[in-house]
């Protein structure tokens, strides 16, 4: 509490509860003029006031210290769980209180909650009414079938009990729901396959191919429909490997070409690759090779500097005896067709 005095000279304050000095714990801060009051609790509360005094003469200031707490209050109940029969119950309702008005829950948080013991309520014989069972498992997996249930006219009874009552009393009361419902009346469907193709798809392997076949969706009499409808069932596959002489391939390759050149930046040889049938020792088409890295057919070569060298053009030496001589040999040969 703060008491907003100034003089001169310096007034001397004195705090005061009731009208009687200070009883409770306290502290004085500012020269008297902010009064802390320790452990505060429902006693602390009442009229408090501060008296200033010099010589020029002295002023009183009052203020009434009023304790609210937040509570829990359990006055209210929640709803009956049950509108008859044995296990309708309800619970308090638990609310946050401030000086009697509800306020934010989260204002109790650290206040312990109250014990909460559920009250019995609306204890007493039910009405007849309609009792079911679950649906029995669908007759047919597809192209309609029939599901069941029991339906039971019964009373439950204070106690716990279902007495059965005659379906007279129930249909007072509501219309007898169905016992036998339709089900998957979706068509039945199945995966169709044609026969398998040739074994003479790309070669993916020593004497492997791929070979293929038509997978599509139809009902049982046979009418084609969408492959969603046939989602649900393990599609077979469409392609699968397969063994084929046509495959029996391999790279066959010569020896390389003597250089074009002895030194500079122009030097290639090469050499024949030929896609060969292992039976036959012939070429075949080099797709059929495929699976296999096709090995180069050309790479340079005599890469090196022409210092007082010669190149070789034309399968005829050529001595380099200057560089603007060597340029132009060298411009010649890489104009040669590969």
């Amino acid at each position: 509490l703060g008491c907003a005095v100034d003089g001169h000279p310096t007034p001397n304050i004195t705090w005061l509860n009731s009208g009687k000095p200070l009883s409770l714990q306290h502290r004085l801060l500012a020269a008297g003029q902010i009064l802390h009051i320790l452990n505060i609790s429902d006693a602390s509360d009442g009229e408090f006031s501060c008296l200033a005094q010099n010589e020029a003469g002295s002023l009183t200031q009052k203020t009434f210290l009023a304790i609210q707490e937040y509570r829990w209050s359990v006055d209210k109940l929640m709803a009956c769980s049950a509108s008859c029969g044995h296990r309708g119950v309800q619970l308090p309702q638990l609310r946050c209180l401030l000086d009697g008005a509800e306020v934010n829950i989260s204002h109790c948080k650290e206040k312990p909650k109250p014990a909460l013991q559920p009250v019995a309520c609306n204890r007493r014989d039910c009405p007849s009414r309609w009792m079911v069972t679950s649906w029995s498992p669908c007759t047919r997996s597809c192209g309609g079938g029939i599901q069941m249930r029991r339906v039971t006219c019964q009373r439950l009874t204070v106690k716990g009990n279902s007495v059965p009552m005659s379906n007279e009393a129930c249909a007072q009361v509501s219309k007898r729901p169905v016992d036998t419902q339709n089900c998957n009346r979706q068509p039945c469907v199945e995966w169709v396959v044609s026969s398998w193709g040739q074994c003479n798809g790309p070669c993916v392997g020593p004497r492997l191919a791929v070979q293929h076949r038509r997978v599509f969706c139809q009902t049982k009499d046979g009418t084609s429909v969408s492959s969603e409808q046939c989602s649900a069932l393990p599609r077979p596959l469409s392609t699968q490997n397969c063994w084929t002489d046509v495959c029996s391939v391999y790279w066959r390759v010569s020896l390389w070409t003597v250089c074009t050149a002895t030194c500079g930046n122009y030097g290639f040889q090469s050499r024949r690759v030929d896609c060969m049938h292992i039976r036959t020792n012939k070429p075949v088409l080099e797709h059929h090779c495929s699976w296999r890295p096709r090995p180069t057919n050309w790479q340079r070569c005599n890469i090196m500097p022409c210092e007082n060298g010669t190149l070789l053009r034309g399968g005829e030496a050529v001595p380099c005896k200057g560089r603007q001589e060597s340029k132009a040999i060298s411009q010649k040969c890489s104009t040669r067709p590969c």
